[in-house]
């Protein structure tokens, strides 16, 4: 009994849909992705902008970045609610179930490379801050013990986050607060000369690419919103203030201390223990996430493996990847993997808002073939655009001057394309009997 207990609190339904006695509502929904949001590796991004935009500029571009990112974070959430399944097991209806595990793999290894850059990031500052106490640990005793910490809560899958989350985001929020409150009474933001200019359509795909393969993937936490309303509200909300939140810190700090370090503002204004309580509870939750989506894509790789073995796995791998100090070398790997996953996107929400939205269930993922080759073909025409648009890569052309929505567009275009000249509203193999009996009615 007490083994099915336990089994009951670490299952994640990763194959499965999320009953309804597991749903949560909005509010927790918008708590966890406002606590993954809330990420110290932002502030980097935060100091970038700073320094190659106006402070109106940067601000504007953090906005409309973010506003976007919580618009696709909405419509995939929604498709989540609609079939209460993780976001590799849907996309096997518009790409197959080969498809679904090859997207489900991608992901998972990309989030495994994520996961290994945040905690190697989480490590050094925590190592730094202690240090200023005059406290000595080694960078592997901090990096094991973020690891522990992001690996237990991602054991327990999505309604962990969601507990963790209650206590974490009011806690950073408070903190961060006085800590703002604090500087803005020693100084006042003043403008500096820009340092690295950047266009405009620059800034918004530097704000849209850190949390672009989160919304992407928005229905790994959506799947557990109780109503239609909560799956959608939660995403807008935490979207739109939870990516913003560490931008706006960023480029406010470095503009009122000239710091681009919250660590070394907080301990300046006294408040050390504040800022090591941010460290670990910020990284905590974010990393957290990234165990969990990427465990959800490799469950639909290696069904038969359960779920937190995965989770250990990961960790496992993650820890050796930022020991070894092979961070320098998985970045370009990991920005690779980005261009790849953000295009299905397009794909998937094609199918539920033009096409046929019924395709978008458990049922249907468990009668779809090998392999759909109209979903596979946009996706990989997304592919091509994005890397294509990207200035980290070709860098050849632009069609909205933000590359994440290009790729997203191309793919979402193709895919409608492809099915309407084939005379189909949702691929051949996934249709009921019935329907194709009357397709052959003379």
């Amino acid at each position: 009994m007490k083994n099915t207990h336990n089994k009951k609190k670490i299952d994640d339904f990763e194959l499965e849909p999320v009953p309804l006695n597991a749903k949560r509502s909005w509010y927790v929904i918008s708590l966890i992705w406002l606590a993954i949001g809330i990420d110290v590796s932002g502030l980097f991004l935060g100091a970038l902008l700073s320094q190659g935009l106006s402070v109106y500029n940067a601000l504007l571009a953090t906005f409309i970045g973010s506003s976007i990112l919580a618009l696709l974070a909405m419509l995939c959430a929604n498709i989540g609610f609609q079939s209460s399944v993780s976001t590799s097991l849907m996309s096997s209806t518009v790409f197959g179930r080969y498809g679904g595990k090859a997207l489900g793999a991608i992901n998972g290894i990309s989030l495994v490379g994520w996961f290994a850059f945040q905690t190697d990031f989480f490590a050094h500052i925590l190592v730094a801050s202690l240090d200023k106490y005059g406290i000595v640990i080694s960078n592997l005793s901090a990096l094991i013990f973020g690891a522990l910490l992001m690996m237990i809560t991602a054991i327990y899958g999505v309604r962990a986050l969601g507990k963790l989350s209650a206590y974490s985001v009011p806690l950073m929020v408070t903190l961060i607060t006085v800590g703002l409150y604090m500087a803005s009474s020693h100084s006042s933001v003043v403008e500096e000369p820009i340092r690295s200019p950047l266009s405009m359509g620059q800034a918004i795909s530097y704000v849209m690419s850190i949390w672009i393969l989160a919304a992407v993937a928005a229905p790994d936490i959506s799947r557990y919103a109780k109503t239609r309303k909560d799956a959608i509200l939660g995403a807008g909300f935490g979207f739109l203030f939870g990516n913003s939140a560490t931008l706006v810190v960023a480029i406010l700090l470095l503009r009122m201390t000239g710091s681009t370090s919250l660590v070394d503002v907080f301990f300046g204004l006294g408040l050390g223990v504040a800022a090591i309580f941010i460290i670990v509870f910020a990284q905590w939750t974010t990393n957290s996430s990234n165990l969990v989506s990427g465990s959800l894509g490799l469950s639909v790789v290696f069904p038969n493996v359960p779920r937190p073995i995965l989770v250990v796995v990961m960790t496992a791998i993650g820890v050796v990847i930022a020991q070894l100090g092979m961070i320098e070398y998985f970045t370009s790997f990991l920005t690779l993997l980005g261009v790849v996953i953000a295009p299905s996107a397009g794909v998937y929400l094609a199918q539920y808002y033009f096409l046929d939205r019924s395709v978008m269930s458990f049922e249907r993922t468990q009668t779809a073939p090998n392999w759909l080759l109209k979903g596979l073909i946009s996706w990989f025409f997304g592919c091509v655009v994005s890397a294509c648009t990207a200035t980290e890569f070709l860098g050849l052309f632009s069609i909205t001057s933000i590359s994440a929505v290009d790729c997203i567009l191309t793919s979402l275009v193709a895919y409608i394309v492809l099915m309407t000249f084939s005379n189909l509203r949702k691929p051949a193999e996934l249709r009921q009997p019935t329907e194709l009996r009357k397709e052959n009615r003379p």
